[in-house]
């Protein structure tokens, strides 16, 4: 069994391009392409459907696909167990973010987990919660720090993340103390996008409130620099919108997310460097939750 024929051919599915999976594996094309047609030969079907604009799986590729990524899944976490038996201690961890996560907490946890495991790499892959879902699924991440809105997913709780209103102080709000909800569904609204802060629409669903939607953007940024400039109010998560320049006030009621790490598989069968990575995020957001 040769690994690295697998590996050529998962990078080259994720990717869509042999090109591109040259370029990940640090192959040459003609490389990439020599390993999937003998990959093709040995097992007597195509894998492969070569397109003008890149390539695609077959049908019985598909099938085979997810046997070779947990085969590969496999032999990555028997190398680094055996690393770690020899007082070795590398790999690699892919793990997917939330923006405000990847704003507000990773630089410090990472910066903590580099100096604990030098020889541990992260990749970062930030992207809402639906993407996040999706590369659970895809295995395209080993982790994600987000939100849950599926069952199928193992979820380690971190910190309740309060939904709040956002303001500019000229907005004829800014003096309340609280929000009421349901003046939502009075004063202009920026909103986000179902698919990038499912868990603020959830709550307006819930409430049953129907905001006066003045705009509706997909980009966080745009979204508060549209409420810098008095043009709305939104509701955000407070992580997200701290040391925004932007006045954030409670709602009249409670209401938040549960941010979490969200795993396909249980966390003691995932490789050592995985479940190191999620024990140093769980124990960084323990000592500093109060202050997150």
């Amino acid at each position: 069994m040769d690994l690295k024929k697998h590996l050529a051919f998962i990078k080259t599915v994720e990717s869509g391009s042999l090109t591109q999976a040259a370029a990940i594996l640090n192959y040459t094309q003609p490389n990439i392409s020599q390993m999937i047609s003998k990959l093709e030969e040995e097992y007597g079907f195509p894998l492969l459907i070569r397109q003008r604009h890149g390539v695609r799986p077959t049908a019985n590729g598909l099938k085979v696909l997810h046997i070779m990524k947990e085969i590969q899944k496999n032999y990555e976490k028997l190398s680094e167990t055996v690393d770690n038996i020899n007082g070795l201690e590398r790999g690699e961890v892919r793990l997917g973010t939330v923006t405000s996560v990847a704003v507000k907490w990773l630089p410090k946890i990472l910066r903590e987990f580099n100096e604990l495991y030098p020889s541990i790499k992260v990749h970062l892959f930030e992207g809402n919660s639906t993407e996040l879902e999706e590369w659970l699924k895809d295995d395209r991440i080993d982790a994600a720090i987000g939100t849950s809105h599926s069952e199928k997913w193992y979820f380690y709780p971190l910190a309740e993340d309060p939904i709040v209103a956002v303001m500019s102080p000229q907005h004829e709000l800014a003096q309340c103390e609280t929000v009421p909800l349901h003046v939502m569904e009075s004063v202009k609204c920026i909103v986000p996008y179902p698919e990038t802060h499912f868990d603020v629409l959830k709550v307006l669903k819930e409430e049953k409130i129907t905001p006066r939607v003045a705009y509706q953007i997909r980009g966080d940024e745009a979204i508060i620099a549209m409420v810098r400039n008095n043009l709305g109010i939104s509701i955000l998560p407070q992580l997200l919108v701290n040391d925004c320049d932007v006045l954030i006030k409670r709602f009249d009621r409670y209401v938040s997310r549960q941010l979490g790490i969200l795993t396909a598989h249980a966390k003691e069968t995932q490789t050592p460097s995985v479940q190191k990575l999620i024990q140093c995020i769980q124990e960084w957001v323990a000592v500093h939750q109060a202050s997150v």
